[in-house]
């Protein structure tokens, strides 16, 4: 006998209790010390064809309420006074927080049912759903949430493309580099001595990390108010911190060079950067070499032409938003990250991954509380960055540096 809609309704809410169960067991299978990972594979498998068969009812109650209409009229429309509880309910520091968790844990209105923290979401959708309250949705989100933060559209440039990059487990430690060999075997005569050529040279380079941190104090009532857009927030935030002290570091590694700068004049340019790349570079550096100048810079290449009137520089026909210099990618950085001096604009061109390497110990760590620090005589929130990098050069030939007149 055909199940009817209401029975489908309630084998959905036995089907989706079922799949938390199965979540939960899996996620206390995964993080044991020592998995058994054949008991998670299992769980893994087993999860997936729970929520086949929950997909499937629900795709049973669509097709049924799609042909009785009756079973499917129009709700009553809400009074003002239940806009308005709604609105409340939505708007208070309960509902932000079980939002918060909903979406940390990755609860839906089907699997959620039964967690306790979850009850103002479906209160909420109590007032607004029906019966079967976002069953095909999702929960309604916090009023607070639709108070964007807008932020200023700033490019940050990270250098960090442009350099190797390394995550290491110790604070300090050494890599090692071979010098590339200068002469080939010797000539020798019959029965004569076969003469010892030098050993490899190799040399070690040490890096060593630095810890760099910040604290964000923010109030409570700004932290509950303002939860699904406030943490989006904080960690665009804390990334661009973190671009501007890796640029730091790779700057003052540029820096090394600005005493072997090549000056070129206006009128000069097309010859002058044509002879680093040709004549100062190796030609194994010179085949992978990006040129990386600021916007001073760009602009005086972009201003190039030929005898024809043609632009020297041109885009690359694999990534057109990029542009090409004799062949050799132009990567721009802002003059606020990489001001001109004394009306020259600086121009680096090499490999910057034989240059120099980024180091870095672990990801950010990121820890708050509302009892240490300040945040207990504050009333607030107080969350802690901390990261560890350094910068090591390893080959300071990969690198040259040239100024245009601007």
């Amino acid at each position: 006998m055909p199940m009817t809609l209401e029975q489908i309704h309630d084998s959905i809410r036995t089907q989706g209790e079922r799949v938390t169960d199965l979540s939960s067991r899996l996620a206390l299978a995964a993080t044991q010390a020592s998995p058994d990972m054949q008991e998670v594979g299992r769980l893994q498998d087993e999860l997936q064809r729970e929520n086949t068969r929950l997909q499937a009812l629900r795709d049973s109650a669509r097709a049924l309420g799609g042909n009785q209409e009756t079973q499917l009229s129009a709700q009553p429309a809400r009074t003002q006074q239940q806009e308005r509880s709604l609105s409340d309910l939505r708007a208070s520091n309960e509902y932000a927080r079980a939002f918060a968790l909903a979406v940390r844990r990755g609860y839906t209105p089907d699997s959620g049912r039964g967690v306790e923290a979850l009850n103002p979401l479906y209160d909420a959708l109590t007032i607004g759903g029906g019966a079967t309250p976002g069953e095909d949705g999702g929960f309604l989100v916090p009023e607070a949430v639709d108070h964007s933060i807008h932020e200023l559209m700033r490019t940050l440039n990270p250098l960090r493309d442009f350099f190797a990059n390394e995550h290491v487990t110790a604070p300090t430690g050494w890599r090692v580099t071979d010098n590339a060999p200068t002469q080939g075997f010797t000539a020798v005569n019959e029965l004569a001595t076969v003469p010892r050529d030098d050993q490899p040279s190799f040399a070690k380079v040490a890096y060593s990390l630095t810890k760099y941190g910040l604290i964000l104090p923010i109030s409570n009532e700004l932290a509950a108010d303002e939860v699904a857009n406030l943490l989006a927030y904080i960690s665009r935030w804390a990334a661009k911190k973190e671009v501007i002290t890796e640029n730091t570091l790779l700057l003052a590694a540029l820096a090394s060079l600005d005493a072997g700068a090549v000056p070129i004049t206006a009128g000069e340019e097309n010859k002058g950067l044509k002879k680093i790349l040709n004549v100062s570079l190796d030609p194994a550096i010179s085949a992978r070499a990006v040129i990386l100048t600021n916007q001073d810079g760009f602009n005086v290449l972009d201003c190039l032409e030929d005898e024809n009137g043609r632009a020297l520089m041109q885009p690359d026909p694999t990534q057109p938003t990029r542009k090409l210099f004799a062949g050799h990618r132009v990567a721009v950085m802002s003059n606020a990250s990489l001001p001109s001096a004394a009306s020259a604009a600086p121009v680096y061109l090499g490999d910057g991954e034989q240059f120099a390497t980024l180091f870095e110990r672990a990801a950010m760590e990121v820890v708050s509380t509302r009892i240490g620090g300040n945040a207990f005589n504050n009333d607030s929130t107080e969350i802690r960055f901390i990261k560890r990098m350094g910068v090591s050069k390893f080959d300071t030939a990969a690198m040259k540096k040239a100024t245009l007149a601007i």
